[in-house]
């Protein structure tokens, strides 16, 4: 077998170039670093040494010369970039030994503070930089990038879906609900035949949805069986609305609009509320009349156990939550052709029923996905402004509200809307 050994001067060249960058990047992070008065050099142990250095005894010394508070990066990096013999000497054997030393967060950086870090702190762009630059120089940086998805976390307990708000959003045999009415209603395919078609598609996928999403009992009463059927049922839906990206908008609005009629109509909020929504006074509705329906609504969602919780606001802004999310100048806004027109609402729904599925969904290239909490709040919005009227959009977004150092980590619990109310 013909062996090609690596060109030691190429790679002594590259060493070099790469290390005098590095060094640049170090000493101007140091001046940033520095700020802190906590910062400190990592025990001496720790700082870079790297494999079969000949002269090991003379680069200890050298650590504790370049040990200096103010500008922690310093040791580290003359200690890197000055045994240029290190570089001729390294062969295939020692090479990745060599890289290993250089990554490890501790001797890249030897930096720590007064205190023991959290574990997931998040690194700096120096730290990023430095390590990406390191890994290119010895290894390689993947397209797909270096670390593997981690292992997500378990699942919690299905919750039973409970109260007249359920049958509305699916029923057991897809006959009944609003959803497969809705469906039925704009692609014109029988109720029976739609019901059949997202029975054969759920029973493909089951298999592979419960890995993740373990249900107890088949029946939408259970959370994880739920998301499975709206996952299914959106599915065929896509099969039955190929393409037409109105039409599919136009089935979740409809859906969300003859919910809202529906717990009008059996009274599942309060008589306040829908005298509010019925304009039983007459004059125009605004955003403010609105906000204790809309939390009604939300509140009706979490009883049902469609979610655990919800949030009515910006989390950022105290003042501008709850009850008090819009206030007199947004109704300004809408009703006075001075103003400009447009006024921005943001809901967080956490851990919704319909999450899974909505995720598989989008991962799958789609933004057809299962929703019954932004329809049904746009449906609401619609009725203000009177005569004029007012058009509502929306998108959401799915939140991971955890840090995870790693890219390919995502594990979401709320889907975060932000809707807009236009006057016409």
């Amino acid at each position: 077998m013909h062996i090609v050994r690596p060109n030691i001067s190429a790679f002594h060249s590259r060493v070099l170039k790469t290390m005098r960058s590095l060094l640049l990047l170090s000493v101007s992070v140091a001046g940033v670093t520095s700020f802190a008065s906590q910062s400190t050099l990592l025990p001496s142990s720790t700082a870079v040494t790297p494999i079969g250095c000949k002269h090991l005894h003379q680069h200890a010394a050298q650590k504790s010369m370049h040990h200096d508070d103010s500008t922690g990066y310093e040791g580290v990096a003359l200690a890197a970039i000055g045994n240029d013999e290190t570089a001729t000497s390294l062969h295939g054997s020692n090479r990745r030994s060599f890289l290993s030393s250089m990554l490890a967060p501790s001797a890249v950086l030897g930096l720590a503070t007064s205190s023991p870090s959290p574990a997931w702190a998040a690194k700096g762009a120096a730290e990023y930089d430095l390590e990406y630059y390191m890994r290119d120089l010895f290894m390689g940086n993947k397209p797909e990038g270096n670390l593997p998805a981690s292992n997500a976390p378990p699942p919690h307990p299905p919750r039973e879906l409970r109260g007249q708000l359920l049958p509305l959003l699916l029923d057991d045999d897809l006959q009944s609900c609003i959803t497969i009415q809705e469906l039925a209603k704009i692609t014109n395919i029988p109720i029976a035949s739609l019901s059949e078609q997202i029975g054969i598609f759920r029973s493909k996928v089951q298999a592979a949805f419960k890995v993740t999403h373990p249900w107890k009992e088949e029946s939408v009463r259970d959370e994880y069986y739920f998301d499975l059927t709206c996952y299914a049922l959106l599915r065929t839906a896509s099969i039955a609305i190929p393409q037409d990206y109105a039409k599919r908008d136009a089935f979740l609005r409809n859906i969300g609009r003859r919910l809202l009629d529906e717990i009008i109509s059996r009274e599942l909020i309060s008589k306040k509320s829908i005298e509010t929504l019925n304009n039983k006074s007459g004059k125009a509705l605004t955003l403010t009349d609105t906000v204790p329906c809309i939390i009604e609504l939300l509140d009706l969602f979490q009883s049902t156990n469609y979610c655990t919780s919800y949030r009515l606001g910006d989390k950022n802004d105290v003042e501008r939550t709850g009850l008090n999310v819009f206030d007199q100048l947004d109704d300004e806004e809408i009703s006075s052709s001075s103003g400009a027109g447009s006024v921005n609402c943001l809901v967080s729904v956490f851990d919704p029923a319909t999450l899974g599925g909505a995720l598989q969904i989008t991962g799958e290239g789609s933004r057809f996905a299962p929703d019954f909490v932004g329809p049904t709040l746009a449906a609401v919005w619609e009725r203000v402004g009177g005569a004029g009227g007012v058009s509502v959009s929306f998108e959401s977004y799915f939140v991971d509200p955890v840090y995870r150092p790693n890219p390919k980590d995502f594990f979401p619990n709320e889907r975060f809307y932000q809707f807009t109310i236009a006057r016409k």
